[in-house]
């Protein structure tokens, strides 16, 4: 996942936007502290923005591997995580958009179109 952020040349910001990963069973807060983990040892990701359940734990696996704290966000959902992402993306950044269905992550991309479109649209002309 991060190696697709690394990989990819020419952005200010490198933002990982992961849902939790609900098919993991028992083992599931280990499996997203270590991907939180490996987030943060890459040294590609700037933000880390979890969404839902256990992806809390990825946040605190970011942060116990040295990623700092104030570069990540939790959201219970992804519609207040698309909300937050409307008003944080900027020109230049990079969003990697992650998760399971049942997390409903297309919301943020929605929001992003949505919020995009509506600024960028082309006026009509008037004409009288």
């Amino acid at each position: 996942m991060t190696a697709l952020l690394a990989a990819t040349p020419g952005f200010q910001r490198r933002v990982l936007a992961a849902g939790e990963m609900r098919e993991l069973g028992t083992t599931s807060g280990e499996l997203h502290r270590e991907v939180g983990a490996a987030a943060a040892n890459s040294g590609k990701v700037d933000w880390i923005i979890g969404v839902a359940g256990d992806a809390a734990e990825m946040i605190e696996g970011a942060i116990a591997a040295g990623f700092n704290r104030a570069q990540t966000r939790f959201f219970a959902s992804s519609e207040e995580a698309g909300a937050f992402v409307q008003q944080f993306f900027q020109p230049g950044d990079l969003l990697l958009v992650k998760g399971s269905r049942g997390v409903k992550m297309e919301r943020i991309v929605e929001a992003l179109i949505a919020a995009h479109s509506a600024v960028d649209a082309p006026r009509e002309e008037v004409r009288h």
